[in-house]
């Protein structure tokens, strides 16, 4: 059988290990200290945002977001419906009640018209909007007027980036930097990992202050017992953080080679049974290479032959059986569930060789539905 190849692996090199190993055999403390606070100045300045604030992963850092800008039980926020999970039970977890939403196509990005028209159907005016930008990708309308809009209902836009480190908008602006915070996720399929992490971008000087204190316990600064307010330890390690360091000094790298990966594969599948869900290259870095089929169960056992490893794309959340009982569970979204019924992530990490691709090209090209 051909050696496997996986659909995601973490790219530690050499240099990694050796930053690693470095701050082992310094004396460091392992929890969050100096390491930290260099890997948020790190993260604010490639995102070129006043600071960030680093979390143990993005579940929390979206968590966290929503409880210091003080939503909670009687709040509604809402939610794509094709998103991972997190980004809906975040919410859930403040006591806020959670609002689906549709989908465009093909950016997987929230559909403004769907949008206004859960809006228009409320007797409360939500929140917030999570805009999960999927893949890295931003929207096919003008997101100003998105954010015009919001600004007049009094709706707050948070932006669920975890997939989008190394993705600009069209105008050159990171990806996470429209909302009043943006949150990435560093767990291990991302472009930069240390098996978990999560990190808060923001321009909101008083949101930052509040987000330090809460996953602080609430203290009034670091290394005293003081409480102005209830929080949570949500604080990271800096082991972690110097993993995560030396991989952002080669993002750029990176997101290079994601690129060209997902080029050689866009341009050479041809297939009338399947496609591959396009991207802007000049803006984004495809976290995973999205494949659309109407013959996905068919498609899978091809690939399994040939040892291709894939993934389901996320099935609509509203018809999930942890949304039994929401008020939306019946109602069918569209487009969500198109590319839940259709979508398939194929390999995707910047570690695949050429042969390998080409592996999974000539795969794809002669498959046919059984």
């Amino acid at each position: 059988m051909k050696t496997p190849i996986n659909q995601y692996e973490p790219d530690i090199r050499e240099a990694d290990i050796k930053a690693v190993n470095e701050y082992l055999r310094s004396g460091g403390y392992i929890t969050e200290f100096k390491k930290t606070r260099e890997l948020e100045k790190s993260i604010s300045k490639h995102c070129s945002t006043i600071d960030s604030v680093i979390f143990p992963n993005g579940t929390l850092s979206l968590f966290a977001i929503l409880k210091s800008l003080n939503i909670g039980r009687g709040d509604t926020v809402v939610v794509p419906n094709y998103t991972m999970a997190a980004t809906a039970f975040a919410v859930i977890e403040t006591g806020a009640e959670v609002i689906f939403c549709d989908i465009e196509l093909p950016s997987c990005y929230i559909c403004f018209d769907s949008f206004k028209e859960v809006i228009n159907q409320q007797k409360k005016k939500p929140k917030a909007v999570m805009l999960m930008n999927a893949n890295g990708r931003y929207p096919n309308y003008e997101i100003n007027n998105f954010l015009s809009f919001c600004t007049k209902e009094g709706i707050k836009v948070i932006e669920d980036s975890a997939q989008s480190l190394g993705s600009y908008y069209q105008d050159g602006r990171h990806i996470g930097t429209y909302g009043i915070a943006g949150s990435f996720s560093f767990s291990m399929p991302k472009i930069i990992t240390a098996g978990q992490g999560g990190a808060v971008i923001s321009n909101d000087e008083v949101l930052i202050s509040r987000l330090r204190s809460y996953r602080d316990f609430g203290r009034l600064s670091g290394g005293n017992d003081v409480h102005k307010e209830i929080g949570l330890n949500l604080k990271y390690t800096d082991l972690q953080a110097t993993l995560v360091l030396s991989q952002l000094n080669r993002i750029n790298q990176l997101a290079e080679i994601k690129k060209r990966n997902f080029k050689l594969l866009f341009e050479s599948v041809k297939s009338e049974h399947l496609y591959i869900n396009k991207n802007d290259l000049i803006h984004t870095t495809p976290w995973f290479y999205e494949l659309i089929t109407p013959h996905r169960e068919s498609l899978i056992n091809w690939l399994s032959k040939y040892n291709i490893k894939t993934r389901k794309m996320y099935p609509e959340l509203n018809r999930q059986r942890a949304f039994t009982n929401h008020p939306q569970n019946a109602i069918e979204f569209k487009n969500s569930n198109f590319i839940s019924s259709n979508g398939l992530w194929l390999p995707s990490h910047p570690k695949l060789e050429e042969n390998e691709i080409n592996r999974i090209i000539e795969a794809l090209n002669t498959f046919r539905p059984s």
